[in-house]
């Protein structure tokens, strides 16, 4: 080989290993440059994240200080008869019933709030979940925070057991067959009793000495030992109170401070979402403000109801549950401490607790009252010791945040 040649090919390699190097270093800064650009990204990704989780945190604290708003929930604007929206995921099915709470947008903001209120129709109506979102500069972000809002008050720890709750004296027609049975460790209307039968808000004193005497409390619930199986005894406080005007001492025991507007708004809502007898879950509350007899049966004993008759209802004279005809849970009717309203009335068969809002003047037919301590469950709403139940209060550990 000549110098000359070897020189030339000498050459040629040099350049072919000067232009690997550039080619490795051009995409070695391209590679460099494609990091960098990600890595950018990722952090401009993190903070538009980190944005929308602020966002969605004030569409939270914006939609809670809606709810302070004095008149909402309750008798008052509540969002959920004003509009529907659809349930999240999966809080899916008849029971739970969803609304758009309407939030003021943040001004001079690319971000959109949103803000939709949740709750359980059939297991806790008084906690709404407020499901709060926000968007915008291409990022998403949601969080959810459960409060108890005072729309229902607790049922009284201490309600009577009895299978008949009075705010009067009662008497049996002639001819009358009824069974009022107290709880029972056993069998129902068998065995040791529990509880009492029969508890009585008022019994007249009629001897005036400011107590009432077991003599003043057998005259007043005039009720024959066969009325009492299982040992059932009558029960009343033992001083005399006054019952004019119309103390609703009945009602109170047993519902506590839900007024009758509260438990009427709970009924309306159950039923404007379809719920009822037969759906699943059953409908466990029923207002009813027709004077027309009751005929239908309702309640299980796992799914006891509440079924109330309203003073409208029991305006001339209380409906009656037709012979046949089994409610299982709690009964009440609103007669106003007006006797006459309740006078030979009668019924089929209550497994839980009736409740008067008067006395019992000569009931009539035949009747079985099994008293069961799960009459209350459709009612006793979860509230925890010690929380102020008129207030607007946020439930500990609800908190749950996240992208939609």
């Amino acid at each position: 080989m000549t110098p000359a040649l070897q020189a030339r090919q000498s050459g040629a390699a040099t350049l072919l290993l000067v232009l690997g190097l550039v080619l490795l270093a051009t995409l070695g800064s391209a590679y460099s440059s494609r990091a960098v650009l990600a890595d950018l990204l990722a952090s401009q990704g993190m903070v538009r994240a980190a944005q929308a989780r602020l966002a969605a945190q004030a569409a939270l604290a914006t939609a809670e200080a809606a709810l302070l708003q004095p008149g909402v929930g309750g008798t008052g604007q509540n969002p959920f008869e004003a509009a529907q929206a659809p349930c999240p995921p999966p809080l899916q099915g008849a029971q739970w019933q969803c609304a758009p709470l309407p939030l003021p947008q943040p001004p001079d903001s690319e971000w959109r709030w949103s803000a939709t209120l949740v709750r359980d129709l059939i297991e806790s109506p008084h906690v709404w979940q407020i499901h709060a979102n926000a968007s915008g500069k291409g990022s998403q972000a949601w969080v959810r925070r459960s409060v108890f809002m005072p729309v229902l008050a607790p049922a009284p720890a201490d309600a009577p057991q009895a299978a008949l709750v009075l705010n009067g004296c009662a008497s049996p027609a002639p001819g009358s067959h009824w069974q009022i049975c107290p709880s029972t460790a056993g069998t129902p209307c068998s065995g040791a009793a529990t509880g009492p039968a029969v508890y009585s808000h008022f019994v007249p004193d009629t001897d005036h000495n400011g107590r009432i005497d077991p003599s003043e409390r057998a005259a007043c619930l005039a009720l024959a030992p066969s009325l009492l199986p299982a040992g059932g005894r009558l029960d009343s406080p033992s001083s005399p109170t006054p019952r004019s005007p119309c103390n609703r001492a009945a009602w109170r025991s047993v519902l506590g401070d839900n007024t009758p507007e509260q438990v009427r708004a709970w009924s309306q809502a159950q039923e404007r979402q379809g719920l009822h007898s037969l759906s699943q879950p059953a409908r466990n509350i029923y207002w009813v403000d027709s004077p027309a007899d009751w005929t239908q049966s309702l309640g299980s004993a796992n799914q006891p109801v509440l079924l109330v008759f309203s003073s409208q209802a029991c305006a001339l004279r209380c409906p009656r549950l037709a012979a046949g005809t089994t409610v299982q849970g709690t009964v009440v009717l609103d007669a106003g401490c007006d006797d006459e309203k309740m006078r030979d009335w009668q019924a089929g068969q209550v497994q839980g607790q009736l409740v008067v809002e008067a006395g019992l003047p000569q009931f009539t037919g035949s009747a079985r009252l099994l008293a069961s301590p799960q009459a209350h469950q459709a009612y006793a709403l979860h509230w925890p010791t010690g929380m102020a139940t008129d207030q607007v209060q946020g439930v500990n550990g609800s908190r749950l945040e996240g992208s939609p």
